[in-house]
């Protein structure tokens, strides 16, 4: 067929449009009719390649993308897996370009149908992949590829866990060397000023201690090796008790703290670990409340109870709450080191809500901020 001038394939495409809006039936010539009918069939080819059954069978046993390539660079046979890499969910006919759009595994592709074995990391929209692409006797390719998002992503937060700890510590051991090297140095003999340095050297190693302890039980409870015993927990005693215990801190800063709890109300929980939580959140509300009150409640909800721990302090800013339990986290670190805290206890709170079937969330305004803890009722 000789090639087909502009004016032709112009006059066609603008008789097709008219045709379509309603116009009359297009008449298109023999050589631009016989051209559409050449590339509609060689689209049916592209997906309707003949598959080898044992071919399907062994790439659908196998856990990974799977998919091996022809000679023409298209894919030939793929299992479910690696069809669905691809937009439309059918990746047989496509070559492995149209499917991921990477040039990169695209030339790895063409070595490897060159004979050349490939390996790398590729890297896609919101996921990860370790390829392999081993030459056939035949001339295709095999192409494999393994899904290591959750893994690179662990090892991600593993790496920031590592760094976050190590500068956590950093301070405190800082600040206690420091203090043991002026006492070493002379300071000793001066009573006043050895006793300031004494007391450096005891509040950074209860901050260690902390740290230390928060660490333990993030990792015990990360690799579920906390054991949790559910029982009714008595909500009104616990949060007598936590405000108790924050009393002497909030009548310092004359905060008022506050028991809304029904007698007699009861969760299915942990004691030890919802009294770890309650006492948690209760600290950041006083240490974070400058005036005003903190007030502990809890109410029934159908099957669940929900405790809360609100305050009148001044608020979380909106872009800070999706972030509030992450490990190390802060919205202001320079003030909570300030305070003491470790930057684990709302990561710490999370776990072990969840642990017990449970859930917390955050809300927060310009009149304070308010915990919420569900559980199942007693």
């Amino acid at each position: 067929m000789p090639p087909l001038g502009r004016t032709q394939v112009s006059a066609a495409l603008r008789a097709l449009r008219a045709e379509l809006a309603g116009g009359p039936h297009a008449d298109l010539g023999a050589e631009v009719s016989e051209l559409a009918a050449l590339l509609l069939e060689r689209e049916l080819r592209r997906f309707t390649t003949v598959r080898d059954p044992a071919e399907q069978e062994l790439l659908s046993s196998l856990p990974d993308a799977a998919a091996v390539v022809a000679k023409d660079g298209r894919v030939k046979v793929c299992n479910a897996a690696f069809d669905a890499l691809a937009a439309g969910g059918r990746a047989a006919g496509m070559t492995p370009l149209e499917v991921t759009r990477s040039a990169e595994l695209a030339d790895a592709v063409k070595r490897a149908l060159e004979g050349t074995a490939r390996r790398l990391d590729l890297e896609l929209p919101r996921r990860s992949f370790s390829v392999q692409l081993t030459p056939l006797l035949r001339g295709e390719v095999l192409l494999l590829l393994r899904d290591t998002t959750e893994e690179r992503r662990s090892a991600a937060t593993k790496r920031d866990f590592v760094a976050n700890a190590s500068h956590e510590l950093r301070t405190p051991v800082a600040a206690i060397r420091g203090a043991a090297e002026t006492l070493l140095s002379g300071a000793l003999e001066q009573p006043e000023a050895a006793r300031g340095f004494v007391e450096i050297v005891h509040r950074q190693a209860e901050r260690l201690a902390r740290l230390t302890q928060d660490l333990l039980d993030l990792s015990r409870l990360e690799s579920r090796q906390w054991r949790f015993e559910v029982a009714p927990v008595d909500l009104e005693a616990l949060a007598r008790m936590a405000l108790e215990l924050h009393g002497p801190a909030a009548q310092k800063k004359g905060l008022a703290l506050r028991a809304s709890v029904p007698p007699g109300l009861l969760a299915l929980g942990d004691g030890r670990a919802l009294e770890q939580v309650v006492v948690n959140l209760v600290d950041n509300a006083v240490k974070y409340t400058a005036a005003g009150s903190v007030t502990v409640g809890a109410e029934r909800h159908g099957e669940d109870v929900r405790l809360t721990v609100a305050d009148t302090g001044p608020g979380i800013e909106p872009h800070h709450l999706a972030r509030l339990f992450e490990r190390f986290y802060r919205v202001d670190p320079g003030r909570a080191r300030e305070a003491g805290g470790t930057g684990l206890g709302l990561a710490i709170a999370k776990h072990l809500v969840q642990g017990m079937g449970g859930e917390i969330t955050v809300r927060s305004g310009a009149e304070g901020t308010r915990f919420d803890v569900r559980l199942p009722a007693a």
